[in-house]
Order: C-alpha cells, then structure tokens, then sequence
C-alpha cells in the first residue's frame, strides 16, 4: 500500500512539476472571410517545440451553393436565438459579470503578455442585444488599454451581425497558474448560477 501511495504521489509531483514550467508562446488568428491562425509553443526551456496550424475551412463553406446555406440558416437559426437569448440573460447579471471582469484582470496579468496587437469588431444584429454585450466588453476594453507592450480595439457593431477579429501576440504563461485561475472561475457561485441558466434556458 505504502508503495502504491508513494507511486500516486510521486506521479502527482511530477505533474504539478511540469505544469510549473512556463511556456512560451507566440500566437496569430484571423477570423474576417474564414478563421485561420497558427500558434507556436516552446516549452521546458526549448526542449519541446510545436507549431501548429489552423486551416482555412472556410472554403468548403465558401463552396455550397445560395440553397444550401439558406436552408443551413434556415435549420440553425432558432437555435442561435435560443442560445443567444440565453448568453443575454446571463450577461444581464451584475454578480456574473464583475466575476467576469475580475477574471479576465487576473488572466492577463498571469499571461505576461509581451506582445499583443488585437482588433475584434463584433455585434449582434440587433442594437439592445448589442449594447448589453457592450456592458460588459466595455470595460473590459478599457482594462486592455492600461496593458503595457499592448495595442486593443474593440469596436461595437450596432446594426449587422458580425464577428471580425485579428489578433497576434507572445506571452509567457505558467499551465498551473492559468488552471488554478480557470478552475476557480468554473466552480464559483456566480458562473454555475450562469452555467444552470445556460443549461435550463430560463430567459
């Protein structure tokens, strides 16, 4: 037994060992016709290397004819309003989106960013839904402005439905430190009330 315990615990301490190694990453995505992007990783101080690719699949989209993506539409649109009617109701929760504010201040501070050029253009299609996305990216906006070696803009979208964004950046980030912000985000009270609305879709 004794052994076994030593086995679970030493399997533990290596993994939290190597999730305490930080990771350098460089990063560029698009998403204006189609999303695309490539993403680099260096990690244990080089001795791992990857680099990744995001293929356009926006062609096979692309290549449909006018019938099929009005009937696609057609077929997905009364589950985009539901979703989308469901995000709302969440956003419109004072308690959900301060959480929210404070997360995303720590994540970017645990991101190190020494680089960032990001732009996203976003809406709703419809100026109220709209305004109260803006609720909450608005400051977010703001904070993203005070981030040294940083260059955001965040431009809201008030008549057509959209979501254009380019972005590229490297930053330094320790895995353990990012998991324990995202755990601790996922298991508090104001993101499970969020999470049981989203699931219910109670609007």
């Amino acid at each position: 037994m004794s052994a076994i315990f030593a086995f679970v615990a030493g399997g533990l301490a290596l993994i939290a060992l190597l999730l305490a190694a930080p990771i350098d990453v460089a990063f560029r995505v698009k998403g204006i016709e189609a999303f695309e992007g490539q993403l680099s990783i260096r990690w244990l101080f080089g001795l791992v290397r990857l680099r990744l690719r995001v293929p356009d699949r926006g062609r096979a989209k692309r290549s449909q004819t006018a019938t099929e993506q009005a009937g696609a539409a057609r077929r997905k649109g009364s589950k985009a309003a539901s979703r989308r009617g469901r995000a709302l109701a969440v956003l419109r929760q004072a308690e959900f989106r301060r959480h929210a504010m404070r997360f995303a201040a720590d994540f970017l501070r645990a991101a190190h960013l020494s680089e960032l050029a990001l732009w996203v253009r976003l809406g709703l299609g419809d100026p109220a839904d709209t305004g109260r996305l803006w609720a909450l990216l608005g400051p977010l906006n703001a904070l993203a402005q005070g981030l040294r070696h940083a260059d955001v803009r965040i431009e809201p979208e008030f008549i057509d439905p959209v979501l254009e964004f380019d972005a590229r950046g490297r930053s330094l980030v320790v895995p353990l430190q990012i998991l324990a912000l995202v755990v601790g985000f996922a298991l508090s009270p104001a993101s499970l009330r969020a999470w049981r609305l989203l699931r219910r879709g109670d609007v």
